[in-house]
């Protein structure tokens, strides 16, 4: 009997390390690329096939996001990697949706000046920077200021306070931007992976210790064949290019 106690405790000790040492394991591991700039890949699976999920982890103290348009280099569209390389930016990713005739939908804020008014849509919401904090609301409870240095309308909402909304079904490419609970940004883009918004949402969701980017409040972009993003940080480069050209880019450069 004593015997047979030891050997159950053994084995639940046993169990107890394999757990932790898988927990470990599957914990998300983020390369420093520069002070405050920090990036990673999040394996992805969706109908039994696998990708990738690249992301850049963000001190809005130390980085700042801008948007810069086509127009702004006299192109209607351009990629993802041409307008960050007219930006010198560090990271650059699609911005929100546009027209079949490239024109902005939605608001668009850069460097506190509107470009693009805000578009009354029930499940777009409103990623901004108020005071170097970022924020993401519904476009009725949005009241621009001064203070707004930064802002794009994109939808829907992947995660909500920590909390996953109910998403309509559909598999592309995705992007995304997240803020954690630490008020750091997560720029986020999938790579040749189709996934639902649900699978990307759980993705951005689930913590750092169990694999994910812990982000509290996470929007969706424009995405399908708009998603790209582009990085230089030092010798560190990174172009996931796609078919579509866009008409802005959301960059992130040093302060």
């Amino acid at each position: 009997m004593q015997k047979s106690v030891i050997l159950k405790y053994s084995l639940i000790g046993f169990a107890a390390t394999m757990l932790a040492t898988q927990a470990y394991a599957d914990k998300t591991k983020w390369e420093t690329l520069k002070s405050g700039l920090q990036y990673t890949t999040i394996p992805l699976q969706e109908n039994n096939k696998t990708g990738k999920l690249h992301a850049f982890k963000i001190n809005l103290k130390q980085y700042q996001l801008h948007l810069t348009t086509a127009n702004s280099i006299n192109r209607n569209a351009a990629t993802a990697e041409a307008l960050g390389e007219s930006q010198k930016a560090l990271v650059a990713i699609n911005g929100g949706f546009f027209s079949p005739d490239r024109q902005l939908l939605g608001l668009r804020v850069n460097n506190g000046d509107i470009i693009n008014p805000v578009r009354p849509i029930s499940w777009w919401s409103i990623f901004y920077v108020k005071n170097n904090k970022a924020y993401i609301a519904k476009p009725q409870y949005y009241q621009h200021s001064n203070s707004v240095t930064f802002a794009v309308q994109a939808g829907p909402r992947l995660v909500i306070n920590g909390y996953i909304p109910s998403l309509k079904p559909g598999i592309d490419e995705r992007s995304a931007l997240c803020i954690n609970r630490n008020g750091q940004v997560i720029i986020a883009a999938t790579e040749n992976t189709p996934v639902s918004t649900n699978t990307l949402a759980k993705v951005l969701d689930k913590s750092e210790n169990q694999g994910g980017l812990g982000c509290y409040n996470a929007l969706n972009l424009d995405g399908g064949s708009s998603t790209q993003l582009y990085a230089k940080v030092n010798n560190f480069t990174l172009n996931v290019p796609n078919f579509n050209q866009v008409t802005d880019a959301i960059v992130v450069t040093e302060k």
